[in-house]
């Protein structure tokens, strides 16, 4: 496999005849970034993005990491832009076991960094420790310790397993459960301002914890026995809190979901139509 840096540069070419009005902002300057490196499967990612922007990480089968980059610099010209970024904001330390990729920095006034990162690393026993200042984080197929922080900033979580912790000040939490039941220690997440959702194949197994303090919490989702009795979910309200505590399937590890200010949905993922 080869490995490296491959840099594409977006520059800004003006159109034949037309000018740009006076006093307009210039068009943002956009510079990629790819790189590549060896990475085992049981090793640690940690990640810090101090700058606005985004952060996706998918689990797959190499064992390597790869990284995506898009660099964007608003109110600024070319020339302003890519002098800022000859000190490149994105700084990688690896080693076959242990990565860590850093991003920050700030150009001159009135100028804006954006950044937006997608990472693929190796589905299995991968640990990640996140921490974002401003943007929306996804993950999706992996299975390992992981921690996540944003300042603020929605989270989309789809087929992880493990151990997951992840908070927001401010944004929306969106989970997606697969399998039959949450492989691994717990599931936990908290925002404090934001809507909640939570979707369960029918058939799974798990001990949930919903809570909002500020909102409503609404089910979609079978009913489940207890004590040869058909029950669906129970809700608990008092004053402004709403709580939802149940086993689905045979009970299991704890699925812990709370806002502060928000409504909370607890829905099945509808079974795929079968083919004709």
């Amino acid at each position: 496999m080869r490995y490296g840096v491959l840099l594409m540069l977006v520059g800004f070419l003006p159109c034949l005849g037309a000018q740009e009005p006076p006093g307009a902002d210039p068009a943002p300057y956009v510079e990629r970034q790819e790189k590549e490196f060896r990475f085992y499967p049981g090793g640690k990612v940690g990640i810090n993005l101090d700058v606005p922007g985004t952060l996706r990480v998918v689990g797959w089968k190499q064992g390597s990491v790869r990284m995506e980059a898009e660099k964007i610099v608003f109110y600024s010209t070319a020339d302003q832009a890519r002098e800022f970024l000859s000190q490149p904001p994105i700084r990688i330390r690896h080693n076959d076991t242990s990565a860590t990729i850093a991003v920050n920095g700030a150009p001159a006034p009135p100028a804006i960094l954006e950044v937006n990162l997608t990472l693929y690393v190796p589905s299995d026993r991968t640990d990640l420790m996140i921490q974002m200042r401003q943007g929306d984080l996804a993950l999706e197929g992996l299975n390992g310790w992981i921690e996540a922080s944003l300042g603020e900033g929605s989270v989309d979580v789809r087929s992880v397993s493990g151990y997951f912790s992840a908070s927001t000040l401010n944004g929306d939490i969106d989970v997606e459960m697969s399998d039959r039941r949450w492989r691994g220690q717990e599931f936990a997440a908290m925002t404090r301002k934001g809507s909640v959702g939570l979707r369960l194949p029918e058939e799974y197994s798990a001990a949930l914890q919903l809570e909002t303090r500020n909102g409503k919490i609404t089910v979609d989702y079978p009913p489940q026995e207890v004590e040869g009795e058909l029950l669906p979910p129970e809700i608990y309200i008092k004053n402004k809190t709403q709580l939802l505590r149940a086993s689905v399937g045979d009970g299991g590890a704890p699925v812990k979901i709370t806002t502060q200010a928000g409504d909370v949905l607890l829905e099945r993922i509808e079974k795929p139509s079968p083919r004709p």
